[in-house]
């Protein structure tokens, strides 16, 4: 009979290994579970040398997508709580993906699990795939034993997650694009109609109203200096793209993030939505307050938002209840502050978390919803305003020229 080294969990979560002889896989697995223990690996003693050989990844992870993590997560959870280990799933998942990086990172994965690394362990390999939070579960359910339940959890974070951000990039782009095309039909305008018209009213300067002679000045200025302008603004660009990578910058967008009109209030309920369900989906997993708080700080993406959390973190370290610093923050409604404190209060404290996180992200889907419902009017309007009014001030000296040579 062939034999096969084992990885293992006993009930109480100690890692455990060994070898067994035994005809299959499946034979070990029964073996392990009527020991009470949990398997993590299980890999024959002939293949254990040369698995994986061939696999390679770069030393900064493989990359995939979010929406292929999520479905990897997914088929994971299922098929562990049917029994089967980690190193089986993720081979039997490989075998049924169709992209090369997910193959490769999915091998790669059981190699180092079937190689006796945990699977928290195996993820840190891949920053670039899997976020901080979904590894930070793994390693929660290795020393609960609740694998497959915090599979599931860390899933549906990350596609809540995917949502809210695809919802509020929806919101941004029909007025960028509606923005970009009205200030590129001006362009056009004001640099090859406008030139046109210039020839013909160029004998009857003195006819011309005030709206048509600001334009053909702008035409002449953007027509004589379009290189200037052209390269001015590539500086621009470039100037901005690196100041907004010091810290000074980062801080700068950050507050215009905030404070802009309309888009203000989405932003702060993304942050605050996001960081609150980092915050109660770890505390529900079993993680300790101080790692949930240093997770949600570390994955904050606005600088103040994140200088929150340290604050909040520097108040509980010291034994202060994680709702004072929220109670003073301009950052958070004063609602929300209570509803945590309440939770703190009656010792459930992760479930509150949850459902303020879920409240919050209801406001924001609404709150999107409601932007996109009045930007749309507004840019209509604002587009209308600005080639309605380059064509006017194209054809208002039609009128005034007619009225002159009628006197």
């Amino acid at each position: 009979m062939p034999s096969f080294a084992y990885t293992a969990r006993d009930g109480s979560g100690a890692p455990l290994s060994g070898t067994l002889i035994a005809e299959s896989v499946q034979q070990v697995t029964q073996m392990l579970r009527v020991d009470g223990k949990f398997p993590t690996s299980i890999l024959s003693v002939a293949d254990s040398g040369g698995a994986g050989a061939s696999i390679k990844p770069s030393a900064s992870g493989i990359r995939v997508s979010r929406a292929d993590v999520i479905q990897i997560a997914q088929q994971l959870s299922i098929m562990v709580e049917t029994g089967v280990t980690i190193a089986d799933a993720l081979d039997c998942i490989a075998q049924q993906a169709i992209k090369p990086n997910v193959k490769l990172l999915l091998a790669d994965l059981s190699r180092t699990v079937q190689g006796g690394t945990d699977f928290s362990t195996a993820l840190q390999k891949h920053p670039r795939s899997f976020p901080r939070l979904f590894i930070a579960l793994i390693k929660a359910s290795e020393k609960s034993g609740m694998l497959s339940k915090l599979l599931m959890r860390g899933t549906n974070y990350l596609r809540d997650e995917m949502e809210i951000i695809r919802r509020v990039k929806g919101a941004l782009t029909y007025p960028s694009f509606m923005l970009a095309f009205a200030v590129s039909t001006t362009i056009f305008l004001l640099t090859f109609v406008l030139p046109k018209f210039t020839a013909i009213y160029a004998s009857k300067a003195a006819a011309l109203p005030v709206p048509t002679k600001i334009l053909m000045a702008i035409s002449d200025f953007l027509v004589a200096h379009y290189l200037v302008i052209g390269l001015s603004l590539v500086g621009l660009g470039v100037g901005g793209y690196f100041y907004i990578r010091t810290p000074g910058g980062r801080k700068s967008l950050d507050y215009l993030q905030l404070n802009v009109p309309l888009l203000g209030s989405m932003y702060r309920k993304l942050h605050l939505a996001r960081s609150l369900r980092m915050v109660g989906t770890l505390a529900s997993a079993g993680v300790n307050l101080i790692d949930c708080v240093n997770t949600a700080r570390d994955l904050c993406g606005n600088s103040y938002f994140r200088k929150l959390w340290e604050r909040v973190l520097d108040q509980i370290q010291v034994g202060k209840q994680l709702s004072d610093p929220l109670f003073d923050s301009p950052l958070v409604p004063r609602s929300i502050a209570q509803m945590i404190s309440s939770g703190e209060k009656s010792g459930k404290l992760a479930f509150v978390l949850e459902q303020v996180a879920g409240f919050s992200e209801v406001e924001l889907k609404e709150k999107i919803t409601e932007m996109t419902r009045y930007i749309e009017p507004v840019m209509i309007m604002i587009m209308g305003l600005i080639i309605g009014g380059v064509a006017l001030a194209l054809l208002l000296p039609v009128f005034t020229i007619s009225r002159v040579m009628a006197h």
